[in-house]
């Protein structure tokens, strides 16, 4: 019988090995084939220059060459994304630019609305900045905060989305207002924008039509709308996942392969080493739980009960204490 219970044992244990190995290298494969996704997004990001610059009103990119084809009597207008503010939901847009007239200039009044798909409920316009230009006003520069969606607690998964509404009025010298619409709005007044946060990508922004989002509340028309996004590069979710993953074989490695006196004495350092992942992971504070938070959180509490299992059965050992068999039945 106790040759035949060893031998028992000895299977039951090979089949966990078996599956340990299993599950340790698709982990390792699925690492390796991220990894040259991370390689390529960091070298893009870190060797990136200054973002493209998008024609607001068309999404599509500025071509080098437009700066010699540009009209001298015209407004243009950069609009740069310079910080975000996860925590608090916010955008931070730096608008700037200068214009050119051959007559006096008109008083020049353009409103940034961030929008939502919500115009089947909404009354009241949403969150907006109003730009307003003098007729003498040739440069000028101001910084508006928006609201974006997103999730920050998502990290490094978050993404941010604003619908940019534009809209705009021109008063001219004899005191005539007339709203800036679509087709005039690329002949005298040109609007760009483009992406500075250095830690965020932003896509091509996507064209929304003005109808859809528009109600009849609303005191004015949209000249445009375009869908912005922004999202944390690549290689950065793939360092999340692979890190997470390793570290999680590293300390299960160790859970069940150390003696019990030597995981009693180390167990605080390898909490340590699971904890210290999020400092890699996370180099900026994030007012708000994480995804990261989570995954780790709950692996060291998964580690912190293993210990609890193998210390109870370490103890039930070296109690004495045998477990009572049934006897059978001739």
């Amino acid at each position: 019988m106790g040759d035949s219970g060893s031998a028992h044992l000895f299977v039951a244990r090979r089949h966990w090995y078996r599956l340990a190995l299993i599950v340790t290298v698709g982990f390792t494969l699925a690492v390796l084939v991220l990894l040259p996704l991370a390689v390529q997004s960091m070298s893009e990001v870190l060797g990136r220059g200054p973002d493209p610059l998008y024609d607001l009103a068309t999404g599509e990119i500025v071509p080098r060459a437009a700066a010699q084809a540009a009209e001298t009597d015209a407004t243009y207008i950069n609009l740069g994304l310079v910080e975000l503010d996860a925590g608090a939901g916010q955008v931070m847009i730096a608008i700037s630019g200068n214009r050119t007239c051959s007559q006096a200039c008109p008083r020049l009044a353009l409103t940034f609305i961030a929008l939502d798909n919500d115009a089947d409920q909404r009354r009241g316009l949403p969150p907006l900045a109003t730009l307003t230009l003098s007729p003498d006003d040739r440069l000028f520069s101001q910084a508006v905060t928006l609201p974006v969606r997103g999730h920050p607690s998502l990290y490094p998964f978050d993404k941010y989305e604003i619908w940019l509404g534009t809209a705009g009025t021109v008063t001219w010298a004899d005191g005539t207002t007339t709203e800036i619409r679509p087709e005039t709005l690329g002949k005298r007044t040109v609007v760009t924008l483009q992406n500075r946060i250095p830690d965020m990508m932003m896509p091509p922004p996507s064209p929304i039509d003005p109808n859809s989002v528009h109600v009849p509340t609303d005191p004015f028309g949209f000249v445009s709308v375009e869908e912005i996004i922004l999202q944390r590069p690549v290689y950065l979710q793939v360092l999340a996942v692979a890190l997470v993953i390793l570290i999680a074989i590293s300390a299960a490695l160790a859970l069940l392969t150390r003696d019990i006196s030597d995981l009693a004495l180390g167990f605080g350092s390898i909490i340590l080493g699971v904890w210290g992942v999020r400092s890699v992971l996370m180099p900026q504070a994030v007012s708000t739980v994480t995804a990261i938070d989570l995954a780790l959180s709950w692996l060291i509490l998964l580690l912190l009960l293993g210990l609890a299992v193998r210390a109870a059965l370490h103890f039930h050992r070296q109690s004495g204490f045998r477990h009572s068999r049934p006897r059978r039945r001739r």
